[in-house]
């Protein structure tokens, strides 16, 4: 039998969320432990047998509808793709100048992603340590931008520190159909 932090990530049900990318969705949601690798190992979801590093080239947060990776990752992360939108968020992210509110959003959101991963794996400290990060980065960038990437950031930060405070008290949150979605502006 497996463990609680041995399993699939749940599903996050019919929420009716918006797709913002044409790109399909893996074939499973990455979890350490149960499934293979997704890049490193040949059985992996993403794996190339010749994996070629290609940096993202530059981009502009005026731009965000025509970010692929930007829309692709925030619909993997609905979906509790966690590890995946990560990936697709990396690229922007390390060409984003470091400290301005464009690299605060994707890093904090990333580590957002990470702390719900933690959570599903039963890892109180991890989840914690990951969230309050995050949601500190998010903050951050809320500070001089009120809206980017098309995102509200102050309810990001409220709707996801609501969401997080049972780690407070080391109790884990529950992910299911009320973790925060990610809402793109029309």
């Amino acid at each position: 039998m497996a463990t609680q932090s041995h399993r699939p990530l749940p599903d996050p049900g019919d929420r009716h969320l918006p797709r913002y990318s044409q790109r399909p969705l893996p074939a499973y949601r990455y979890v350490p432990g149960v499934h293979p690798h997704p890049v490193r190992d040949p059985g992996g979801h993403s794996y190339e047998p010749v994996r070629v590093s290609r940096p993202h080239t530059p981009w502009s947060p005026q731009e965000w509808r025509q970010l692929d990776d930007w829309r692709y990752g925030v619909d993997l992360f609905n979906r509790f793709y966690f590890w995946e939108a990560h990936e697709a968020w990396e690229g922007l992210w390390a060409t984003a100048a470091a400290g301005r509110p464009p690299a605060l959003l994707l890093q904090g959101l990333i580590q957002i992603a990470a702390a719900l991963l933690k959570t599903h794996m039963h890892v109180v400290a991890g989840a914690r340590t990951l969230s309050t990060e995050g949601l500190n980065k998010v903050a951050r960038a809320a500070r001089t931008q009120r809206t980017l990437l098309g995102l509200e950031l102050e309810d990001i930060v409220e709707r996801f520190t609501e969401f997080f405070a049972p780690l407070d008290d080391n109790r884990l949150p529950v992910l299911g159909s009320h973790v925060p979605v990610l809402r793109l502006a029309e």
